[in-house]
């Protein structure tokens, strides 16, 4: 019997806490007040946040966290019904 299985479901790289609070700042910053990325760059570099590798962030940088977060929050939400496709024993 032969299965294939493809699926983003399978890969659930966790977080680290530090890379989830960071996230977690990021998205309520952009989703919730609405602030440009310009903006939340320079409101954390403000209170001495840095990224998880001991950078300055800046804008690219916010919305690179922000863009990866929300397609990782979105694999890990994501309810897929298996299927079978060309099943075939040999």
């Amino acid at each position: 019997m032969v299965v294939k299985l493809k699926s983003k479901e399978i890969y659930k790289k966790h977080y680290s806490n530090c890379q989830q609070r960071l996230f977690d700042r990021v998205f309520l910053l952009r989703e919730r007040e609405e602030l440009t990325f310009e903006a939340i760059a320079r409101l954390l570099t403000k209170s001495g946040t840095r990224s998880v590798n001991g950078c300055l962030l800046g804008a690219e940088h916010v919305f690179s966290i922000y863009k990866k977060g929300k397609l990782r929050q979105e694999r890990l939400t994501l309810k897929v019904a298996p299927e079978l496709v060309d099943l075939w024993f040999e």
